[in-house]
This record gives structure tokens, C-alpha cells and sequence, in this order.
């Protein structure tokens, strides 16, 4: 027989969240079918403002619940920060009525309502300005990207929708003109392709490495004159392994090829990276390097991911030729997996070109290279016959920390990948984060705990047998249920606050769920605080100029879930608020990255991480941030 406090508390997530599927319940309580059919018995019996969720979906979903309107003068008083946030949220509640407000907010719609109750004990439907502004914050200026919404105005307008919308163009501009809203609401046009590959050759002098710099560069030098080498380089976040590595490469392919030569050796460079933000990163640092280098060779430097390149499989000769001179494909792991299973035309003879050409394979974040997909791409790419050297690049050189009695496995297989590690001993000593702190290079984090009334419990990790990334990944998605809620949310705006109020700070939250950024986004707004949110819904273009905003001081407090974790670079971050547990050190080390680049980098010299500190039932795994707390001994 299911237990009461599951009962309660499979309610109160559904209240507090607006939904959840089966697999979700199923996975955060650990129940069974059995279970979960007397569970859905009891919840639907106990509660009736809960029902079923969607056939295929299951679990529950809250019923739209009624109320009388509140007159719009008894709403809050929210921040717009631009003219056409105004003139939108106007638009939209002359436009609609409360009910199309609300079934396009979706589930926080049923998340803001729980924030009021918890905070005044009022439990009254939002104003229309209320539910407009959310739905702005939500969507920013990509709001008609959303089909539903594009099709309500529409109807309420009298004029047609564009079936699909295309931001910038002249369906989406004459759609917003029509429906008179503001140009912004078009949005921004996809960025026109930039070059698949680009013909480089040197100008002019960088500035000096740093001493630790130089001393990693030297022995990735050594690595990379020997075939067949393999190395991992370990920085910590924000001290220049993609600098130091492009250097390398450059005086390699240099040393091997004399422009000046008709016989040079000819060799190609992939670079992986597990996200477009991190190829396009790598990207221009090879473009700055070369472009500011002299007696350089002339490089073929290409785009290997997502939309580029593409029909470089129809056109072998072409790839032939780019792979017969200094080359640097830079590319993500799922572009060279899609070759691999024969999802792209003509790879096979596009892999064996590539593999004859390799001479040196480089994988950005590192501690991802024992995962299956990149030890398949390395199986192919990678014959005994040929002596292709390997280089990894990693702020984290360790994997799966929990490993019931062998927590070293997951970093031995590491080894077994890279050989050695490759870190600045000499000129750093034995605690290289103190030292880089001391020279500036790496901001010192403050680390502070904000205690929450959350209480939880978890699946216990095995003990007896080895836990993988995918066991991690599972508790980190109960820890996200768990906490998706409002005594907790409003716990961290109390503490937030303050710090969000002064003008000098520079604010990254990071929320367990997508719902709990948008919801904080909006609180935020609602105490005067410039807030904004970006999800991985948010379209790329849109999602730099809400960073840009974030570094022109426009947006104080910039939300997300786990969207900035990587490829994200606003050195002037004051604060991080890490309100998304996670017991993946890597990943906790990741995320406080954003935040500790030092003032001789452009950054902080200090960088304040506030931790939110849960009560935990039975025995659960150690935090993220206890592990961090241990290693930065603070």
C-alpha cells in the first residue's frame, strides 16, 4: 500500500507545478504500475481540483479554476524595462480576454497563483496586465514564435496568421504591423550564414601568455610532435585552455608546413564541442589567433556543425581539398555521430577521407569522453595503424564521483583516454586555484547557504555496484520536482532581493526547472528588479541579445535553468544563485564558473555563490557544492 506523505506529496507537487507525467511521478517517488494505479485512485479521490493528465502522457494535471477577475487596479505593480514591453503587455490586455491570457501562460499560470497564496493567503486570479507581462517575460520578443499566441491575436484582430513564422521577414513584420504591435515583436531575423570555412593567414603579435599558460603550452607542444600522443590540459574555468590549445595547434601546423613550401605535409585538426555556443567560441578564438599571429600557415578553418557545411557530403572533391591542407574542422560530436549512422549522404567515403587526413583529434570538456558517444566517434576515427595524437581540454579531469566502493573508476577511464594529465604545477604549485586567485586570473568565491524549508527524500544511490552519469542525471530530475516549489522560491527572494536591489551587481540565478526562472524572473519584475529569463526554447539570436543586455548592466538578474552553464562568457558577474541542486560536481563547478573570472581577465575579484541548503530524508549523495566546498577548502 502506497504511503500517505507520497500521496501528499504527489498533490502538492501537482499544485504547486500545474502538472506532472507518469514518468516523472513514477521516477521521483520510485513507485511502481501497481502503485501507480492505487496512487492515481487515492490522489483523484483525496483532491478535487486535480484530474488526469493527457492520454500517453499520463499523471495529473490541476483544473482550470475560476474565480472573479480582479479589476486591474488591484493588481501588482510590475517593472517593463522598454517601450515595446509596454506597448506590448497594452496590446494584449485590450486584445484579450483574461481567459486567452491564461491558457497561453500554460502551467505558470497554476505556479503564480500558488506564489500569491503562500505569500498573502489570497488565492485570486491575475489581472490581464498580470498575465500579459508573464507571458512577455516568458517569450520576450519572440511572443508570436508561439503559435497559439499568434493565432489567438490573430482571431481577436480579424486577420490572418502566418502558419509558420519566420522572425524578421516580411510575413512576420506585416503579421505584428497588422496586429499593431511593436516592430520588435517580428523578431530578429536568423543571422545570415556565416562562412562555412575561411582562408586565414597571420597579421600581427598577441600579447604574452601568462606564465602558467606558457608551461601548459610547452607540454601540449610535446605532445602534439608526437603521433599517437595523448594528453587532458587542466584549467580552471576562465584561465585560457582554448587559448593555450589553439596556440599549440598553430605553432604545430606551423613548424609543419612553410607557406613559403610546395612540399609541405599537409594534416587536419577536428575540434569537438559538445554545443554550437562552444564550437562558435573555439571558432573565433582560431580567428583571433591566426588573424593576430605572424609566420603562420595559411589555415582552412571550417564550420562543422548544425546548419553549416551540410552538403560538404555531396561534394567530396571539395572536402578532399580542404583536407589536403592545414585544416581545422571544428564540429560537435552529434554532426560526426550523424556520419557514423549514415544520416547524412555520402559519409561513409566523407568518414574515410576524414580519418586519412586526421592528424590530430581535440575534445573541449573533456570529462565527457568516456561517455558512449564520444568512444564510438574515437573507435572509428582513431585505427591502431594510424598515430593520431589526442588532446583533451577540461576545467573538471574527473567523472561519475559516486561509484559506490571504486569512486576513482569513472576518472581511470579518463586516463585510459587522455594517458596523463597536462597542468601548470611549476608555476602554479600544488594549489593552482589559490595562486590564480592571488594573481587576479580567477575571482575568490564567497560561498553562503540560504537554509530552505524544503524536505525531501530521494532514492538511495546502489551500494554495491557502479553508478553511472545516467543514475546522476536521474536524482538530479527528482531534485528538480522536489524543489519546483513556492515556500522554497519565496525562501531565495527574501535573501535575493537585497542583493538584486543594488544597482552594482551583476545577477546569474540558476532555478531547478525552466517554470521556477520564469516564475523568479517575474517576481523579480514585480519588486522593481530588471529581470529576464532564457530557456533552451529561447532561439540562439534572441538569446545573445538578452546576454548582451546582461552585460550592459540593462538586466540585473538574468534566469535560467541550464542553459548558461557553458558557452556563456559575462565576465563581470557578481553573483550566482544556485537554486538548482544538483549532486554532479562537474556540473556545480561548471555553472560557478560563469562567475569566477578574475579582474585581470576582465572579471571580479570576488564572486559571491549563494547555495541553497535543503533538509534531506534517509541517506542522501553529497551536493555538488559540499564536494566544491571541500576543494576550494573555504
Amino acid at each position: 500500500m502506497i504511503a500517505q506523505e507520497v500521496i501528499e506529496a504527489v498533490s502538492q507537487a501537482v499544485l504547486e507545478q500545474g502538472s506532472l507525467t507518469k514518468a516523472q511521478i513514477e521516477e521521483t517517488w520510485d513507485i511502481d504500475e501497481e502503485s501507480y494505479k492505487e496512487l492515481q485512485r487515492r490522489v483523484l479521490a483525496t483532491d478535487t481540483s486535480i484530474e488526469k493528465g493527457p492520454q500517453r502522457v499520463g499523471g495529473f494535471t490541476t483544473k482550470k479554476r475560476g474565480g472573479k477577475f480582479p479589476a486591474e487596479g488591484e493588481g501588482d505593480s510590475l517593472l517593463l524595462r522598454s517601450e515595446w514591453e509596454k506597448k506590448t503587455v497594452a496590446r494584449m490586455s485590450e486584445l484579450l480576454k483574461h481567459s486567452e491570457l491564461e491558457n497561453m501562460l500554460g502551467t505558470l499560470l497554476q505556479t503564480l497563483r500558488r506564489v500569491r497564496i503562500e505569500e498573502t493567503g489570497m488565492d485570486r486570479r491575475g489581472t490581464k496586465l498580470e498575465l500579459a507581462t508573464a507571458l512577455v517575460l516568458q517569450h520576450g520578443i519572440d511572443l508570436f514564435y508561439d503559435r497559439e499566441i499568434r493565432r489567438t491575436v490573430a482571431k481577436a484582430v480579424g486577420i490572418d496568421a502566418p502558419d509558420k513564422w519566420h522572425p524578421g521577414k516580411a510575413a512576420a513584420i506585416k503579421f505584428v504591423l497588422n496586429a499593431g504591435f511593436p516592430d520588435e515583436l517580428a523578431g530578429i531575423p536568423t543571422e545570415d550564414s556565416l562562412p562555412d570555412f575561411e582562408y586565414l593567414e597571420g597579421r600581427f603579435r598577441l600579447k604574452t601568455l601568462w606564465d602558467f599558460q606558457t608551461e601548459v603550452k610547452e607540454e601540449l607542444d610535446r605532445t602534439l610532435k608526437t603521433p599517437g600522443e595523448r594528453a587532458l590540459v587542466t584549467l580552471p574555468t576562465g584561465a585560457g585552455k582554448t587559448r593555450v590549445a589553439v596556440e599549440s595547434i598553430r605553432d604545430s601546423l606551423s613548424g609543419q608546413h612553410n607557406p613559403t613550401s610546395d612540399s609541405a605535409k599537409t594534416s587536419t585538426v577536428l575540434w569537438l564541442a559538445h554545443t554550437e555556443e562552444l564550437c562558435e567560441q573555439a571558432y573565433t578564438c582560431f580567428k583571433q589567433v591566426w588573424e593576430t599571429s605572424e609566420s603562420v600557415c595559411p589555415l582552412l578553418l571550417v564550420r562543422f556543425w548544425g546548419r553549416y557545411t551540410q552538403d560538404l557530403a555531396k561534394h567530396r572533391e571539395t572536402l578532399r581539398q580542404i583536407l589536403s591542407k592545414p585544416s581545422v574542422l571544428v564540429s560537435t560530436p552529434q554532426r560526426i555521430i550523424n556520419l557514423l549512422d549514415e544520416r547524412i549522404d555520402e559519409s561513409t567515403g566523407m568518414l574515410q577521407d576524414l580519418v586519412k587526413a586526421l592528424g590530430l583529434l581535440i575534445v573541449d570538456e573533456a570529462h565527457r569522453a568516456a561517455a558512449k558517444s564520444y568512444k564510438h566517434i574515437m573507435e572509428f576515427l582513431l585505427p591502431r595503424e594510424r598515430r593520431v595524437s589526442v588532446a583533451g581540454l577540461t576545467a573538471t579531469p574527473f567523472r561519475m564521483e559516486y561509484l559506490g566502493d571504486d569512486r576513482e573508476m569513472g576518472t581511470r577511464e579518463l586516463k585510459e583516454i587522455f594517458h596523463r594529465l597536462i597542468e601548470p604545477l611549476r608555476t602554479l604549485g600544488e594549489n593552482p586555484r589559490a595562486k590564480l586567485q592571488e594573481l587576479g586570473v580567477l575571482a575568490r568565491p564567497v560561498l553562503k547557504t540560504i537554509d530552505m524549508p524544503t524536505r525531501m527524500r530521494i532514492p538511495d544511490l546502489p551500494q554495491s555496484e557502479a553508478i553511472t552519469e545516467e543514475d546522476l542525471e536521474r536524482i538530479d530530475r527528482v531534485l528538480a520536482v522536489r524543489t519546483d516549489n513556492s515556500p522554497r522560491r519565496l525562501a531565495i527572494l527574501k535573501e535575493l532581493l537585497p542583493i538584486a536591489k543594488n544597482e552594482d551587481n551583476s545577477i546569474l540565478y540558476f532555478g531547478p526547472t525552466v517554470r521556477d526562472a520564469e516564475c523568479m524572473a517575474f517576481l523579480l519584475r514585480r519588486q522593481g528588479v530588471p529581470a529576464a529569463v532564457v530557456s533552451g526554447k529561447t532561439r540562439d539570436v534572441t538569446r545573445r541579445q538578452v546576454v548582451t543586455e546582461f552585460k550592459q548592466r540593462k538586466v540585473r538578474v538574468l534566469c535560467n535553468c541550464e542553459v548558461l552553464t557553458t558557452g556563456f562568457d559575462a565576465p563581470l558577474v557578481t553573483h550566482i544563485v544556485m537554486a538548482r541542486p544538483t549532486v554532479s560536481r562537474v556540473l556545480y563547478e561548471q555553472i560557478i564558473g560563469r562567475g569566477l573570472r578574475g579582474s585581470k581577465f576582465g572579471g571580479t575579484d570576488t564572486c559571491e555563490i549563494l547555495n541553497c541548503k535543503d533538509n534531506f530524508q534517509g541517506n542522501p549523495p553529497s551536493l555538488g557544492y559540499e564536494s566544491f566546498r571541500k576543494i576550494w577548502d573555504v
